[in-house]
């Protein structure tokens, strides 16, 4: 099967992450998937963004969940990037599916470090609303969370995201009932790919922004990587085809 290529958090290079713009560049590039994150707000609206601090991206302070949806609305997400992209807004997950919705693959990160009531069954009704179930992999670092997404509907694709190399990784998440196994791109080897392909696991790694990094997860027959640079990855694959 052929590498996926996921973009992360957009992963269109150039382009402030989690923003409509580079959504929307994304899918221009032909890129197979995107992956970006969910949280709440004050007012329970999903919305697409990594920190659960505003100020990194945000021109304003504080917590995500302490701000309703219009008060976020009011400030602007690309300027910390660039002022070309000053007009940019924190988009909900709604805006980001209308975009992105006829990728092959929506990995929706459950951003729930802190406590967010229904995150999961927000996040899986906008799914169902949009009829994309097939499509979408929920992933999380945090593992109740996967778990509540399982027991609220079996049949969602779930992806464990782990921040640092554990002994039989493949075991943990067969064990859990999770569908894919998703490391730093640093702690994947053949061995771990391999064996989680045995016993029916995806596996997808992060966050691959180097050439001789790609070319080696390509050739150990990764299932997914996760960038930041979509057109680097695909230039990648492209030779490895070739070879």
């Amino acid at each position: 099967m052929k590498t996926k290529i996921i973009g992360h958090r957009g992963g269109a290079a150039g382009y402030p992450e989690n923003t409509l713009i580079a959504f929307r560049k994304a899918v221009e590039l032909g890129a197979d998937g995107v992956e970006f994150d969910v949280q709440l707000t004050k007012d329970g609206e999903v919305v697409v963004i990594h920190d659960e601090f505003i100020d990194r991206t945000m021109n304003g302070s504080g917590l995500v969940k302490n701000h309703t949806l219009k008060e976020l609305k009011e400030m602007n997400v690309g300027e910390f990037f660039s002022s070309d992209f000053k007009e940019e807004k924190i988009p909900t997950l709604k805006e980001v599916l209308e975009i992105v919705k006829g990728l092959e693959i929506i990995n929706i990160e459950l951003k729930n470090y802190l406590s967010y009531p229904k995150l999961e069954e927000k996040v899986l009704k906008l799914v169902d609303q949009f009829k994309i179930r097939d499509k979408v992999i929920i992933s999380s670092f945090n593992h109740y969370s996967l778990e509540k997404v399982k027991k609220l509907q079996p049949a969602a694709k779930t992806g464990a995201l782990l921040m640092s190399k554990m002994i039989n990784p493949s075991d943990y998440v067969f064990k859990r009932g999770f569908n894919s196994l998703h490391m730093h791109f640093l702690t994947f080897d053949q061995k771990i790919i391999e064996k989680s392909h045995f016993m029916g696991i995806e596996t997808c790694a992060y966050t691959v922004n180097y050439p001789s990094a790609a070319a080696d997860l390509l050739k150990n027959g990764i299932d997914m990587i996760i960038t930041d640079d979509i057109e680097m990855v695909q230039k990648v694959r492209e030779k490895n085809d070739i070879i």
